[in-house]
């Protein structure tokens, strides 16, 4: 073999070395990176294990009335697991009630990108819009809610829509919605008394005292309702009847000017 000949078939080698190193440099690469890779699923799995806990324990605060304990509980899941739908959901209830409507907006969406279908997000941020005296933002959000064939409550977002066009002044459409919901849900107190409120704005006393009755024959302590239920019936001349919705008020109702104002009728009308 000529001096040429070695000194090619060193090179080759030298070559082969070269390839080897960086093959067994990207083998290891790989190997790593899928290791690395299997350690984050795992720790993922595993962070969403503590987050749903602790989703778990903040609902059952929630349940018992303990509302900043529940609140820090959602707030844990989360930090675990940032796509926990159900706790940034129940994030932006909880900020509404403490009236950090951007919060609790911040809260929903984020709750909807997670899930762009998650009807129940779709239908609280509706409300949160509704108590920012949005009702055409609102009325967007309960409508995507409806899109949404596997939502169990539709009965909710529909009388929210008709909520929001009763506040609109749009009646005819408030009546059509909340006879939506009531289809759905034939003992839905809210949307018997939102509809007895479409028809005394209409001036039909006599519809809106049946709504306001079968709102309270659902609910008997639902005070709205027998409020409105005795103006109704001082309307339409029934003395007896007013007076006896009026001390319903005047016992029970938690909102003080409202209780003064109805003994103050049952003053006037003894």
């Amino acid at each position: 073999m000529t001096k040429y000949s070695y000194q090619i078939l060193f090179k080759i080698k030298i070559s082969a070395s070269r390839y080897q190193t960086l093959f067994l440099g990207i083998l290891y690469s790989v190997i790593c990176m899928l290791f690395l890779s299997a350690c984050a699923t795992v720790q993922d799995a595993e962070n969403a294990r503590y987050a749903e806990a602790h989703n778990k324990m903040g609902y059952s605060y929630f349940n018992d009335g303990k509302i900043n304990e529940a609140y820090t509980e959602f707030q844990k899941a989360i930090l675990l697991d940032p796509k926990n739908k159900e706790a940034l959901k129940q994030l932006g209830y909880l900020s509404a009630l403490f009236r950090k409507y951007n919060e609790s907006i911040s809260y929903y969406q984020r709750a909807i990108s997670v899930d762009p279908n998650y009807s129940e997000a779709l239908n609280n941020l509706g409300v949160t819009y509704l108590e920012l005296e949005n009702w055409d933002e609102a009325l967007k959000y309960f409508k995507a809610a409806l899109n949404n064939p596997l939502y169990r409550s539709p009965e909710k977002a529909f009388s929210s829509m008709g909520y929001a066009y009763y506040r609109k002044g749009e009646y005819s459409q408030a009546e059509n919605y909340l006879k939506e919901a009531l289809m759905r849900n034939p003992v839905f107190y809210i949307a018997n008394y939102t509809l007895g409120l479409v028809y005394v704005k209409l001036g039909d006393d006599n519809a809106a005292i049946e709504e306001f009755r079968k709102a309270t024959g659902i609910m008997s302590d639902y005070m709205d309702a027998h409020w409105e239920l005795a103006k109704a019936y001082l309307r339409t001349g029934e003395k007896d009847e007013a007076l006896k919705h009026f001390r319903i008020v005047a016992k029970n109702d938690p909102d003080l000017k409202r209780s003064r104002e109805a003994l103050e009728y049952i003053e006037t009308l003894k």
